[in-house]
């Protein structure tokens, strides 16, 4: 095998090779072509990659509302969505709610409300959390059994910050409004009327008294037929203890 040279002279040889070499220009546009076509492929295989959680979290928005926002986005950015927390139902005087049985309705964040088929105008007032267990309880109770055209109200305090006010009626039909009013007053804030689908000569009515502290003075529920006159009314005193 021949030797392999590495003495002075080969150096010198490879020295005088290397001078001769001249390098040529760096290919700019095509280096930056290739820059470009790998961040595409990469944008592509993220939104392949994401394309299953996308479908999930527009299934899971679809029942959320956006709020509209009066602020503008930042300067240089893009706007953010916010979405609402729930929010119990508006208020609508004179239009009562019709619901399923048991269909939960959210008055505020302490109370959800639902009525039931069994019994006589039988409803519930619980915390979400308890709702489900209350509903099962309600329906081996005999309900309100109430006297026709009248009222019972019931209501809710914490260490007498006014939480809720909430009762039923029995009616050949449904009431034009019924209102509650804080003590020493004539008028006052209507409550939301709840009637359950195929059973119209009853329902609830509710008020979120958080909204409300002037109710712990005490107040007055008058309930109004059709015609605009006062079918019933129940006054509650100043030191009034929970009865939800």
């Amino acid at each position: 095998m021949p030797e392999q040279p590495h003495g002075p002279d080969c150096v010198e040889e490879l020295r005088r090779a290397a001078e001769t070499v001249r390098p040529g220009p760096v290919p700019v546009d095509e280096l930056i072509q290739r820059g470009r076509a790998l961040r595409a492929r990469r944008r592509r295989l993220t939104v392949a990659g994401a394309s299953t959680t996308g479908v999930l979290a527009v299934a899971l928005a679809a029942g959320l509302a956006w709020l509209p926002t009066d602020a503008g986005p930042p300067a240089g950015g893009t706007p953010t969505a916010t979405f609402p927390v729930p929010q119990p139902d508006p208020v609508v005087p004179g239009a009562p709610r019709e619901v399923a049985p048991y269909e939960p309705v959210v008055i505020n964040e302490h109370y959800v409300l639902g009525l039931l088929p069994e019994g006589n105008q039988n409803y519930v007032t619980a915390s979400a959390e308890q709702f489900e267990a209350s509903i099962d309880y309600a329906r081996q109770l005999p309900g309100n059994n109430l006297n026709p055209d009248s009222i019972s109200v019931g209501h809710a305090a914490d260490a007498g910050v006014p939480l809720l006010v909430a009762g039923v009626w029995r009616l050949a039909e449904p009431p034009s409004r019924i209102v509650v009013e804080p003590a020493g007053q004539r008028t006052g804030y209507p409550a939301t009327l709840v009637t359950l689908g195929g059973q119209p000569d009853w329902g609830t009515f509710y008020l979120d008294a958080t909204r409300h502290p002037d109710l712990a003075a005490g107040f007055r529920v008058v309930a109004y037929d059709a015609d605009g006159a006062v079918f019933d009314e129940v006054s509650v005193d100043p030191d009034w203890p929970s009865t939800p």
